[in-house]
């Protein structure tokens, strides 16, 4: 069983991340990509507790894998971010590379965008993880 440390890290971390998503999912990508690619994307209102609970799963899985190679980062914001790093490029890179070559219509600058916002949301989550978790500390 995780510690309680653990725990919070996630949840302040789900929330923060929340946050950030609003601002650029919700404010500034939806003006400038969505509304662009009205074809490519279901915005709709009604998958918004989606989003919002996968925020938290992104988190915990995040959260889960930087306790897992903790040892390799070490702990703290710093720690945190490099881990964030190196899930956010693993993890988004490909993706939204692929993206691109297999849906028609998706646009190569999309994918750029949704990788350099991708690594820098892993950076921020790696970073409040981090700063909150360090493991083998009591709770």
């Amino acid at each position: 069983m995780k510690s309680s440390k653990f725990w919070i890290a996630v949840v302040v971390a789900g929330v923060a991340m929340n946050v950030v998503d609003f601002v650029f999912q919700g404010m500034l990508f939806s003006k400038m990509i969505y509304v662009k690619f009205p074809q490519l994307f279901n915005m709709s209102p009604s998958n918004m507790p989606y989003y919002i609970v996968g925020d938290f799963i992104t988190v915990l899985v995040f959260a889960w894998v930087y306790d897992k190679v903790y040892a390799s980062f070490g702990g703290g914001a710093k720690g945190g971010m490099m881990a964030g790093m190196y899930a956010g490029i693993l993890a988004n890179f490909p993706m939204w590379i692929f993206a691109h070559l297999s849906i028609n219509g998706f646009p190569y600058w999309v994918s750029w965008a949704f990788i350099i916002y991708g690594i820098v949301w892993y950076n921020i989550a790696g970073t409040i993880v981090g700063a909150m978790y360090k493991k083998g500390e009591a709770a």
